[in-house]
C-alpha cells in the first residue's frame, strides 16, 4: 500500500499543530505560577545546592542526587550573585537559605523564577515525547494523550517548581520508551539511548534505580511472547548481554562524569561513584519521615497512602477512562502494550511502603496512565454508537473545567470526592501545602491592612520578604486571642508542625483548632482578624511559632 506523504521525518501534520496548540495551553497554565507561588520548602535547598554544584559541591544533601538541580541553578550563573557564605551557616540548609534570602535577598524572586523556567522545559519536553510515541497512531488517540498531558494537575503543579520530580518523570519515561525501541529493533544506539536516560533518571531521584527491575521484566516479558509465537524471533544470548551492557556503561558513565566536579575539591579525590552510592545506600536506608495521612501524623508507613493520593489528587475523567481500559483489557477487548502497562504498576506497587511525602513521589506513572486512558478514549470513540464520541468529550470537557477552575491552585488540587474544608483532613505535605501561598498571604495583608500579625508557620519563605511585618506568637496568646492581633497559619503548621517544631502542639490544638476563622487564603491559609486596640508592652515568652525565620535572623545578624 502506498503510504501518504506526511509532514517532515514522515509526521502526520495534524499531530504536529496538536503538540502546539496543547503545548501552549500546558505553558499558560504553568507561567503565571512561576512568580506567583512563593517558594516552597524545599526550593531554596535545591536551587542553592544546584547553584553550588558548579562550584565543585555534588554532595550537599546526599540522599538527593545532583543532575536536576544542577541544571535548575545553572542559569544563577549568568547573573552576579553574592555566595560567599563564610562561616554563618553551619549546614547546606542554612547555607541555601542565606544564600537566597540573605546574600541576594533584593533578587530571590528572579532567582527562583529562572529555576523554574528549567523545570517547564522538562515538562514541555514530557509532553514531546508523549507526542513522539502516539504521533503515528489514531488521531484521537494522539489528541486525548496530548489533552491529558496538558490538563494533568499534579504535572502542571510540578512543572512550576525547582524540584526534581518532573525532570525524574520525563527522564524515566525516556529510558522506558527507549528501552523499548531497542527490544523492537535491537541496535547500539538504541541501547545507548536507554542506558544515558537511565543515567539521567537515576541522577534525579534515587528511585531511577528501579528501571532495571523494569527493564528486566519488559526482557523476559518479550522472550515469552517470541517463545509463544507472538513476537519476532528472540534474540541469541549474546546479543541481548551486549544490548544491556552498552545500556549499563551509558548509564555508569554520566554518573562518573556528573559526580566528577566533586573529586576535583575533595581530599583524596575519592572515586566518583562513592559520592553516588553514598547517597544511594543513604536514601535506601532512609526512614520514619513523618506521615500525615487521614488525620493522623505518625512516623509509619501506610499501605494505601499511594493508592488514596492517586484517587484522590487525580482527575475523575482520567480515572475513568483509565479503568475502562483495564477492564477492556482484562475482558480480552483490548490489547496494552507491555511497555505502557508494567513499568507504572512495578513502580507504584515498589514506592508503596517508601517515603509518603506525597503524590509526587510517584509523579512517573502518570505519562503512562495518560497513554494507557487516551487509548481507552480512543476505543470508546471508535465505537460505532454514537454515544462513544458523546462520552468521551463530555469526559474531556469535564476534565478541562475541573483543572481549569482549580487555576493556580495545582498544587492543592483533589478532585471532586473532596470538598475543599475536608482537604486538610486526607493528605498534606505537597499534597496541599508547601508554602506556596505565601506571597497570596501578604497580599491580602496589604489589602485588608493588617498591622500586628501572629505568625504561626511551619515553612521556609518569609512573609517579611513581601512587606508583611509580623511577630512570633507569644505564651500570652495561648491563653486567647489578644485584642487588636491578626493571627495567621498554615495548614501544613497544623498537620506536620507538631513532628518538627518543638511544642508546636500547644498552639495547633489550643483555640485557634476551635475557632472558626475569618476567612481562608487558597488552600492552604487562615486568619482570624480579632478587633481592639494591641498590646504592644507584652513581655511574655516568645514560642517558636516559625522557628525556620529564628535560624536565618541570626544567619542575617
Amino acid at each position: 500500500m502506498k503510504k501518504k506523504p506526511g509532514f517532515p521525518w514522515n509526521i502526520p501534520i495534524h499531530s504536529f499543530f496538536f503538540f502546539l496548540f496543547f503545548a501552549l495551553i500546558f505553558a499558560l497554565q504553568v507561567v503565571p505560577r512561576l512568580k506567583a507561588d512563593s517558594p516552597t520548602n524545599d526550593e531554596p535547598v535545591d536551587l542553592g545546592d544546584g547553584y553550588y554544584y558548579w562550584l565543585g559541591d555534588v554532595i550537599s544533601d546526599i540522599r538527593h542526587p545532583p543532575f536536576a538541580k544542577a541544571l535548575q541553578g545553572l542559569p544563577l550563573h549568568f547573573t552576579r550573585l553574592e555566595s560567599k557564605i563564610g562561616t554563618r551557616a553551619m549546614t547546606y540548609e542554612g547555607r541555601d537559605a542565606y544564600f537566597l534570602f540573605g546574600l541576594n535577598r533584593d533578587r530571590f524572586e528572579g532567582m527562583v523564577a529562572a529555576g523554574r523556567w528549567v523545570t517547564l522545559l522538562f515538562g514541555l519536553v514530557l509532553g514531546w515525547l508523549l507526542w513522539r510515541i502516539t504521533r503515528q497512531g489514531s488521531m484521537v488517540l494522539c489528541f486525548l494523550t496530548l489533552a491529558f498531558w496538558a490538563f494533568e494537575p499534579n504535572l502542571l503543579a510540578f512543572s512550576g517548581l525547582v524540584l526534581s520530580d518532573i525532570p525524574f518523570t520525563c527522564c524515566f519515561l525516556g529510558a522506558v520508551w527507549g528501552f523499548q525501541r531497542a527490544l523492537e529493533k535491537p541496535g547500539l544506539s538504541r541501547a545507548l539511548w536507554a542506558g544515558f536516560f537511565s543515567g539521567l533518571a537515576v541522577t534525579c531521584k534515587f528511585s531511577g534505580a528501579l528501571l532495571a527491575g523494569v527493564f528486566l521484566v519488559l526482557e523476559l516479558v518479550r522472550r515469552w511472547d517470541a517463545g509463544k509465537g507472538r513476537g519476532p524471533k528472540p534474540e541469541k544470548i549474546q546479543a541481548v548481554f551486549s544490548r544491556w551492557a552498552a545500556g549499563f556503561l551509558a548509564s555508569a558513565l554520566w554518573i562518573f562524569v556528573l559526580y566528577l566536579p566533586g573529586t576535583v575539591k575533595m581530599p583524596g579525590h575519592p572515586w566518583p561513584f562513592h559520592f553516588f552510592w553514598d547517597g544511594f545506600s543513604s536514601m535506601a536506608g532512609y526512614s520514619g519521615h513523618p506521615v500525615f495521612f487521614k488525620g493522623v501524623l505518625a512516623p509509619l508507613f501506610y499501605w494505601d497512602y499511594y493508592p488514596t493520593a492517586f484517587l484522590l489528587k487525580s482527575p475523575f475523567s482520567f480515572l475513568i477512562l483509565l479503568a475502562l481500559v483495564f477492564s477492556l483489557a482484562l475482558l480480552r477487548k483490548i490489547q496494552l502494550p507491555a511497555w505502557q502497562w508494567i513499568p507504572p504498576i512495578l513502580f507504584f506497587l515498589a514506592m508503596l511502603p517508601f517515603h509518603q511525602i506525597g503524590i509526587r513521589e510517584i509523579l512517573a506513572v502518570y505519562p503512562f496512565f495518560i497513554l494507557l486512558a487516551a487509548r481507552g478514549g480512543e476505543w470508546l470513540w471508535q465505537e460505532k454508537s454514537r454515544w462513544g464520541a458523546v462520552t468521551v468529550g463530555a469526559l474531556l470537557v469535564f476534565q478541562v473545567a475541573s483543572v481549569g477552575l482549580s487555576f493556580p491552585r495545582h498544587i492543592s488540587y483533589f478532585n471532586e470526592l473532596i470538598p475543599p474544608d475536608k482537604k486538610s483532613y486526607w493528605l498534606g505535605d505537597s499534597n496541599l501545602d508547601i508554602g506556596q501561598d505565601v506571597k497570596r498571604l501578604a497580599k491580602t495583608a496589604e489589602e485588608r491592612g493588617w498591622g500586628k500579625v501572629k505568625l504561626a508557620y511551619f515553612g521556609s519563605a518569609d512573609p517579611r520578604l513581601y512587606g508583611m511585618d509580623w511577630d512570633y506568637w507569644r505564651e500570652s496568646d495561648l491563653a486567647g486571642p489578644q485584642p487588636g492581633w491578626v493571627y495567621v497559619v498554615n495548614d501544613a503548621f497544623f498537620q506536620l508542625g507538631p513532628a518538627f517544631l518543638r511544642k508546636a502542639d500547644r498552639i495547633s490544638k489550643g483555640w485557634i483548632s476551635e475557632m472558626p476563622p475569618t476567612g481562608r487564603i487558597g488552600d492552604t491559609w487562615y486568619y482570624f482578624e480579632i478587633p481592639g486596640r494591641p498590646n504592644l508592652k507584652d513581655s511574655s515568652r516568645v514560642l517558636t511559632s516559625a522557628p525556620f525565620f529564628m535560624t536565618l535572623d541570626r544567619l542575617n545578624q
